[in-house]
């Protein structure tokens, strides 16, 4: 029945392959003018497998996309959900090392009792904190400390525990020496020519903080004298309500 058999072929020798595919067909589909079942049922069965087998084809690639797609999604959620615990661990370290206070640091001193507070040196008080009159001036001035009456090499001792903040140079070739009490109290001796402490050190009450120099008319007081001052977060506080 193929078109293109010796005896087909002759009768249709001049004919174009189209025509002879075309007059092929017709007599496969047609027998003595009726449809052959056999042919149309095989052409619409290729049809339907064709079919089948393309929507098959797509909706496994469509499957296999959305599985890559949940995958990755769990895998980026997974590595946003360590990534603030790692953040998280990191500033704790960050902290802790902040917190933690470098051991070359100067201990603060512990807080202290007032009431406890002793003379620095023994001498009569020639001023205390306020308005008094200046024998050196002749006018009346204002006093933040209090003088000591005390003669030149008397030793001076610290009025309450604490430590050294500072040691600086005054006047008449003198010095000062300042103290933090802790708790906002503060000191100061100032007219010392000797010092026996530094900045840095923590003392205790009573300790020798060195030698009374030549200090006088100074601070408005004609004698020699130790001039001492008590401060509480920096306001000036007379000491003679609290001598022992």
């Amino acid at each position: 029945m193929w078109p293109f058999e010796d005896t087909l072929a002759n009768k249709l020798r001049n004919q174009d392959i189209l025509k002879k595919y075309r007059e092929w067909l017709r007599k496969w589909l047609y027998q003595g003018n009726k449809y052959n079942a056999s042919a149309v049922f095989s052409i619409v069965l290729a049809i339907v497998l064709l079919s089948a087998v393309g929507l098959y084809t797509w909706n496994h690639s469509q499957t296999k996309q959305a599985i890559t797609t949940n995958n990755t999604s769990q895998v980026t959620e997974k590595n946003y959900q360590k990534e603030p615990a790692a953040n998280q661990t990191q500033s704790n370290k960050n902290n802790q090392n902040i917190d933690k206070p470098e051991k070359n640091e100067t201990p603060a001193p512990l807080a202290v009792n007032p009431e406890e507070l002793v003379k620095p040196v023994m001498g009569h008080t020639l001023t205390s904190v306020g308005i008094s009159f200046s024998e050196v001036f002749q006018d009346y001035r204002y006093n933040t400390g209090v003088a000591l009456a005390a003669k030149p090499g008397s030793e001076i001792k610290l009025a309450l525990p604490g430590t050294v903040t500072l040691v600086v140079s005054g006047e008449n070739n003198t010095q000062t020496v300042s103290i933090n009490h802790g708790n906002g109290w503060e000191s100061s001796y100032s007219g010392l020519e000797e010092v026996r402490a530094k900045a840095g050190e923590r003392l205790e009450e009573n300790t020798v903080l060195g030698k009374l120099g030549k200090y006088e008319r100074v601070n408005g007081v004609s004698e020699n004298h130790l001039y001492f001052k008590l401060t509480r977060n920096g306001e000036p506080v007379d000491p003679n309500i609290y001598w022992k």
